[in-house]
């Protein structure tokens, strides 16, 4: 949208009303709407907001817009002193290249003439739209009401539940067992830290195991789950597995089935309990739709124990809701890992733990048992910013053509646990980038008769897994090139964006021509993006396509089985051969590629969305970007005012 159609369009809304400053508010406005930070809708919520309260100045307009995009930003509250930096953030992105339709304007003149005097009127209202709170060292924040109800609610739960006594003690000979499993090379036991989550977990109402890749957390909630059952606190019933996504949800059920299965000694009647445990989505486990849940206060979970896997993406209002619904004898565990992406919504729930909690309820897991050399060092130099620690640990990849692939085809100890980094010069051109990504793709087997494709052909229709849905070895085999790899990016529109890149890929794998029906061949990648119950199919789902004995079908892995669905049948849906960082988190393949957007202002380049790309591999991880764009990552981290103090 240009600056032009914005201003006709506030115009028609009536954005905002006549008065001091008008003029240059509208101006402001208009900048930010034609940038993208906020959208007409938002526009017309504040429109409805001034009129509710009967203060339609350009001053209450500009308040509400800063408040508005500090809230998109993941924040709880605004501090006073940062509205007018958000706001000039906002304008920047949508000023044009040439300068032709910048108006001059004094952004934080007019965020401190008219719209911090429209903020304090409002906080000094009757407190149904925006309050005005004391955050840290005595500095005040706006909260919107909803969202400082919440943040008060985390905040006092979280505090009470930590604050209490040891609520009991597991017995040592009962750790002793729980920890022990059985490996590669032989029987041991969890280290010390994996330990101490453990004990942890017994004696306390609520713990935290944050850690990154490998470091083991399922395997530990394995642990968690047996020594508590051993010692007569729980049973199977008792417990509640769940994650903010359904993927996130199915996976932490199934991981933690692989550990059951590798556990020694393990009673037959705990095993098979905590066999018969599945992974939820906090939405399901609540029940209904927010803010209408089904357990509340009054009406409270049925729960003795509740594991919070992912819990880095879970936002602050369902973070309440949850807590809400705890019955005051259940356990709280949550899982995470603190350097990843936070919520899309507003807050950063485990971070704030994190930070706010000591040892007797945070364990954190530094020994990681796959993520090791190079790419740990990487992983560590992206979380701290440090530039010349990244240099060191990241190889560049030769930028001559398709022979860079011939780099990663190597097995040797060089090129395992590696970030490499192919940069983008601004030479580069469109055609020039199609073959980089094309050459990815198939150099693993998405295109052409090897890999993934001759692995789909292999699956025949007859094949046991459409009786069943148990895998076949054909059918594992095809699993285990569709996690080979994966392209992951930062945005999802645009010439670097998953939706442009998965085009690229089935075009070329039709031959040259954007297909009718993408799925219309086997050995196409599919994700999910719908829950759907019915079908054991959840949001985030990754799987294949094959031919079925009545048509094509989709092969989506779960353990030890598969599920399988008819490509007619499929809920909303779209390719996968590229996603979004966001949608991989929780996931993990062996080769990522992490594409960065060629506009190094971008708000999503951040450390923690490169840290988040690179761990989700397993072996190798390709950073592709603009040295500016990769720069401008490094330099900028997410710091959220979140307002929860524990």
């Amino acid at each position: 949208m240009t600056i032009q159609e914005a201003e006709r369009r506030l115009d028609l809304f009536g954005i905002p009303v006549k008065g001091d400053g008008a003029e240059d508010v509208r101006n402001i406005l208009a900048r930010i709407l034609a940038g993208g930070g906020l959208s007409l809708s938002d526009m017309q919520s504040a429109r409805d907001v001034a009129e509710h309260l009967h203060a339609e100045t350009p001053g209450v307009y500009l308040f509400l817009a800063a408040m508005q995009l500090s809230l998109k930003a993941g924040n709880t509250f605004l501090r006073i002193d940062r509205g007018q930096n958000i706001l000039k953030a906002a304008v920047r992105m949508g000023d044009d290249d040439d300068g032709a339709h910048n108006k001059p304007v004094d952004v934080g003149a007019c965020w401190d003439r008219y719209a911090v005097a429209a903020g304090e009127t409002l906080a000094k209202g009757d407190g149904q739209i925006v309050v005005c709170k004391d955050v840290a060292k005595s500095e005040k924040g706006w909260f919107f009401t909803r969202v400082w109800d919440s943040v008060k609610a985390v905040s006092d739960r979280l505090g009470e539940m930590a604050s209490e006594n040891d609520i009991g003690e597991l017995a040592e000979d009962i750790v002793k067992r729980a920890v022990r499993f059985n490996g590669k090379d032989g029987q041991f036991s969890l280290n010390a830290e994996q330990q101490q989550a453990v004990s942890t977990a017994g004696k306390r109402r609520f713990t935290v195991v944050t850690g990154g890749p490998g470091t083991g957390k399922t395997t530990v909630v394995c642990a968690i789950l047996r020594a508590l059952m051993e010692s007569g606190g729980i049973t199977g019933e008792d417990v509640a597995l769940v994650a903010p996504t359904g993927r996130a949800g199915q996976r932490m059920g199934e991981s933690i089935h692989d550990q059951c299965a590798a556990a020694v000694e393990m009673p037959p009647e705990i095993k098979r309990q905590i066999e018969e445990m599945s992974g939820a989505t906090i939405h399901t486990t609540l029940g209904g739709l927010p803010p209408n849940w089904k357990y509340t206060k009054e009406n409270q979970l049925p729960y003795k124990l509740v594991v919070v896997d992912e819990s880095s993406m879970v936002d602050v209002h369902l973070m309440k809701a949850l807590l809400e619904a705890l019955p005051d004898e259940c356990r709280l565990v949550l899982l995470g890992d603190k350097d990843q992406l936070p919520s899309v919504d507003a807050g950063a729930v485990l971070g704030d733990v994190v930070a706010n909690f000591d040892e007797r309820t945070v364990v954190e897991l530094k020994e990681s048992n796959r993520f090791t050399g190079a790419l740990a060092d990487c992983a560590r130099a992206v979380n701290d910013g440090n530039k010349i620690l990244f240099e060191e640990s990241v190889k560049k990849l030769p930028v001559d053509g398709e022979s860079w692939t011939e780099t990663l085809s190597k097995t040797d100890d060089d090129n395992i646990n590696r970030v490499f980094y192919y940069e983008l010069g601004e030479s580069m051109t469109p055609a020039a980038f199609r073959n980089l990504i094309l050459a990815w793709v198939r150099n693993y087997g998405l295109l052409e008769d090897g890999g993934l494709v001759a692995a789909a052909k292999a699956v025949e229709p007859t094949d046991g897994v459409f009786k069943d849905g148990k895998k076949t070895d054909a059918v594992r085999d095809l699993l285990g090139w569709l996690d080979r790899s994966r392209i992951l990016t930062v945005v999802r529109n645009g010439p670097f964006g998953a939706t442009t890149l998965n085009d690229l890929a089935v075009t070329e794998r039709f031959g040259g021509r954007r297909p009718a029906n993408p799925l219309s061949r086997v050995g196409v990648p599919v994700m999910v993006t719908r829950n759907t119950r019915e079908r054991n199919l959840w949001n985030g789902d990754i799987g294949v396509t094959v031919k079925g004995p009545d048509g094509m079908a989709v092969l989506f892995p779960r353990g030890d089985k598969v599920a399988v669905c008819p490509v007619g049948l499929l809920p909303e849906h779209e390719l996968a051969y590229a996603m979004t960082v966001h949608k991989s988190q929780g996931s993990e393949f062996e080769n990522v590629m992490v594409v960065l957007p060629d506009d190094e202002k971008h708000p999503l380049l951040n450390r923690q969305i490169v840290y988040t790309g690179i761990t989700r591999a397993k072996k190798r991880a390709v950073i592709v970007g603009a040295e500016k764009a990769l720069t401008a990552a490094l330099e900028r981290k997410i710091e959220r005012d979140t307002g929860i103090a524990i």
